[in-house]
């Protein structure tokens, strides 16, 4: 049998790339197709269900070697630009911009839906509330510091139900503009992190006054 060389190798991955364009398209035509009997119907154009199955499904028939939370991860992005062929999903999150929440909301829902931060908790309920948005995504629960008492006070307040979780690791760090620790006037973050941290600020910075801003976020910049 003739040895491969890397030029036959590629060309052969460029002949899948080619397929695999090919059978996108082919479901983008599908889609198209589904959202027209929607509207006809007057259905949810987005139903979330329907995308766990998917994914389930996949994972289950996955063989490998291709991992499988990355099969999640392609057909997430798959998904959501077939969703934005349907129709725009707008998501509203507590932001800004590079928050955990903002992170949390492009793992869930990828980089193809319309993603709007909001200043605060109550904005993101009031954008679903109205109609401006079809979802919205806050911070419900911490593993070292418990439930988010505003998040929650805003549910018992309003109509609206959580429809799914999304589970994000969350890391810490400490910013400066020197890098020496021994040079820290304040420390500035939100309060959440603050209370996760307030053990190593602590120990590692028992004198240094800690100031409480909107977001890690605004913090950082």
């Amino acid at each position: 049998m003739t040895k491969k060389t890397l030029a036959d190798l590629r060309k052969e991955i460029d002949t899948l790339d080619d397929r695999l364009l090919e059978l996108l398209n082919e479901r983008a035509s599908r889609v198209i197709e589904v959202g027209r009997l929607k509207a006809g119907s007057k259905s949810d154009f987005h139903v979330p269900s329907r995308e766990r199955e998917i994914y389930e499904r996949l994972q289950g028939q996955n063989s490998g070697p291709f991992p499988n939370e990355a099969v999640k991860s392609v057909f997430r992005e798959i998904i959501s630009a077939s969703l934005a062929l349907e129709a725009p999903m707008k998501v509203a999150f507590f932001g800004p911009k590079a928050t955990f929440t903002h992170m949390a909301t492009m793992q869930h829902f990828g980089l193809s839906a319309e993603l709007v931060p909001q200043k605060s908790i109550p904005a993101v309920f009031e954008e679903v509330e109205k109609g401006r948005a079809l979802y919205g995504v806050v911070p419900v629960e911490n593993s070292t510091e418990g439930m988010v008492s505003h998040t929650l006070d805003m549910f018992m307040d309003s109509e609206l139900k959580i429809n799914a979780e999304i589970l994000h690791e969350i890391h810490h760090y400490l910013l400066s503009r020197t890098g020496r620790i021994e040079d820290i006037k304040k420390v500035c973050s939100h309060q959440q992190p603050i209370a996760q941290c307030r053990n190593w600020l602590a120990e590692n910075l028992p004198n240094v006054p800690v100031v409480d801003v909107a977001s890690t976020a605004v913090a950082a910049r």
